[in-house]
């Protein structure tokens, strides 16, 4: 009776005091407004990562570190991974994607009101300038889309860029659409409202990506890709578009790819 009466006892702690999540620890770079070290939560981007998280069992440490250090502490296993990462083919040896994208930035052209510049065919942009992030990965996109010999103008941070356009010592930026308007709303930039987003040209998926140092790599990122879509099922998700007051440009985040 006794021994029953254990066994019962233990099963009832067993319901109050659930198993513990499992603590996974991933990073991005700084990447305002959706990633942000000033905010407490340090953004949307990870809010949604961390409610998806815990949906599947984990508790997410979520880490800003710049972008080397981040890959490097990946690829030797001392964090499980990058929670921001675009899909490269080549980086499958050591770090599985998630299936799921967390985020799709809607890249494209800011240009100046007053340039009159027009999209008709991509290959008429020739004639134009462009900013060009040193060390972005877009500036090969956008070389891709127009025209290997562009011509580029190198600028260091993203508000720089915005700031180069609008002291027209270039013709077009093209990054994030997101990102620019953030720039442009919040930097207090002189005759920024002359800047408008022109077109998208570019749909850039991203997914939390684990390092095959886990020997359960391929486990967590399928857990992950499950908790996010039960938080965009049952309203979540746009609950914390809500809440941060930032929505994607599409309003329509892919369910799979």
């Amino acid at each position: 009776m006794k021994s029953r009466f254990a066994s019962i006892l233990c099963a009832m702690l067993f319901l109050c005091f659930p198993a513990k999540a499992e603590k996974l620890v991933l990073a991005c770079n700084e990447w305002k407004p959706l990633v942000d070290s000033q905010q407490k939560n340090h953004g949307l981007f990870v809010d949604i990562l961390k409610t998806a998280g815990q949906r599947v069992g984990y508790d997410v440490e979520h880490q800003i570190l710049p972008w080397n250090r981040l890959v490097a502490l990946t690829k030797s296993g001392e964090i499980d991974g990058i929670s921001c990462s675009t899909f490269i083919a080549e980086n499958q040896d050591w770090v599985t994607y998630t299936e799921q994208a967390f985020w799709v930035t809607e890249v494209g052209l800011f240009v100046r009101n007053d340039s009159e510049i027009k999209l008709t065919q991509l290959k008429n942009l020739k004639k134009y300038t462009f900013g060009a992030l040193k060390g972005g990965a877009y500036t090969n996109v956008l070389q891709g889309l127009i025209d290997d010999n562009i011509k580029l103008v190198p600028y260091p941070k993203e508000i720089n860029g915005m700031k180069m356009l609008i002291e027209k010592r270039f013709d077009i930026l093209f990054t994030g659409n997101i990102l620019g308007n953030y720039i442009i709303q919040t930097q207090n930039l002189d005759d920024a409202d002359n800047i408008i987003y022109l077109e998208t040209l570019f749909l850039e998926d991203i997914h939390p990506a684990i390092s095959k140092k886990r020997a359960d790599a391929e486990i967590v990122s399928e857990r992950l890709s499950k908790g996010y879509k039960l938080i965009k099922a049952d309203g979540t998700l746009e609950a914390l578009f809500a809440k941060h007051n930032l929505y994607p440009t599409s309003y329509n985040v892919k369910l799979t790819n």
